[in-house]
């Protein structure tokens, strides 16, 4: 009930309130885990219903045919809302969606292990392939004493401690690190990939899904939404080789073909700096059979032509083998681009914010400043590399 009490503040701006939901088979249920077992939750979610203060709309199984049978491949899980009268009866009380804080606390919030020393600063070798399957990643070492390598962990540090001092609530956080990439390689300055990630020990939540970020962290007791730069990659392509583009014209809207199918391409090639790949990755074809059971991308959609449609919307990316901004140079402008904004927002401005690779986690009440931060983060980084003032200002916007 706390739980979906919670997810009223989601609708507390006119958007529509997500449902809570729970497999209703009795293996969905596990004791030692949750505390209370499959008889329990039905009694109660009956007993509940039965008085109004309940809705549930019960999942349905997605069956696939398979040879001469029939396999469940994914499906509806049964979700749960609170009904107006249970939301009234908590008001009654004194009870809001505003002050959900006030009077409930999350379990299990604590970190999942002990972690003694974790490193806020991470450098691995580059990855590679050995009979076409990737290489586990292996760290690469470096002196703490490296002038940018203490620029870098200062920063950090200074990200953390304010974080430390602010409620950040509804999951296991213990802090931020960054990780590059590309330490054994000649041309590696502290300029390859150099991302945000959560601390080992806490919850991860930059793996989480949108929709479970918005409905589980708090900042400060306040909701939060996600202020992303809209194309990133792309974008940052044609800004740091001061070339124009718009990114509010959607740069995947290709006539003739799938957004997601045109994205994936751009995707690809932006990746591997290469714009005519011979075949699609294994990823994207994964991605598209997970979507479409039993369809393969490359029979739908042949490369080469999907190639030859983005290169002729956007011929920038012919050069992507001579730019000299592979993806991970690009993650780490994206980075950079983060680190100024979370710089202005929390030790200048007092506000706080968690990173995503494209976006910063805000409170909704700070969903402008968060904006404003990430627009002038990018033109400053742009600028910075470049010397001259950017030609392109991204999208930025709240994430769906």
């Amino acid at each position: 009930m706390a739980d979906l009490f919670d997810l009223q503040s989601v609708g507390s701006d006119g958007r529509q309130v997500p449902a809570g939901l729970h497999g209703a088979s009795k293996g969905s249920f596990n004791k030692e885990r949750l505390g209370f077992a499959y008889d329990i939750f039905i009694n109660v979610r009956d007993a509940l219903r039965a008085a109004g203060l309940l809705l549930v709309s019960t999942g349905k199984p997605r069956w696939h045919p398979a040879f001469d049978n029939f396999l469940v491949r994914g499906g509806d899980a049964t979700t749960y809302k609170l009904t107006d009268t249970a939301i009234s009866l908590a008001v009654s009380f004194g009870i809001s969606s505003a002050d959900w804080s006030v009077h409930w606390r999350r379990t299990g919030e604590q970190p999942i292990k002990t972690v003694v020393d974790v490193p806020r600063l991470v450098l691995r070798k580059k990855s590679g392939r050995v009979a076409g399957k990737k290489k586990d990643v292996e760290d690469w070492p470096f002196s703490p004493d490296e002038p940018k390598v203490r620029s870098i962990l200062t920063g950090i540090d200074q990200l953390n401690d304010f974080l430390a001092e602010q409620a950040v609530d509804g999951f296991a956080f213990l802090g931020l690190r960054r990780i590059f990439n590309n330490g054994d390689q000649a041309d590696f300055d502290w300029n390859k990939g150099g991302r945000y990630y959560s601390l080992p020990g806490g919850h991860l939540y930059e793996a989480w899904g949108a929709d479970k970020r918005r409905a589980t962290i708090r900042l400060n007791g306040e909701a939060v939404e996600e202020v992303d730069l809209r194309a990133s990659h792309l974008t940052l392509v044609h800004a740091l080789q001061q070339r124009p583009f718009d990114p509010h014209d959607d740069p995947y809207a290709i006539p003739g073909w799938p957004r997601a199918v045109v994205k994936a391409w751009v995707s690809q090639a932006i990746g591997a700096s290469n714009p005519r790949p011979r075949q699609w990755s294994k990823a994207a074809q994964a991605d598209y059979e997970a979507e479409r059971p039993g369809r393969f991308l490359s029979d739908e959609f042949p490369i080469s032509e999907i190639g030859a449609s983005v290169t002729s919307r956007h011929p920038l990316l012919v050069d992507l083998k001579t730019c000299g901004f592979g993806t991970l140079d690009l993650q780490y402008h994206e980075a950079e681009i983060l680190r100024l904004a979370m710089e202005d927002l929390m030790l200048k401005r007092g506000i706080a914010v968690l990173p995503m690779h494209d976006a910063i986690i805000a409170p909704r009440s700070k969903l402008g400043e968060a904006r404003d931060a990430l627009l002038q983060a990018f033109a400053d980084q742009v600028e910075g590399v470049t010397g001259h003032p950017s030609l392109v200002a991204p999208k930025v916007t709240t994430k769906d």
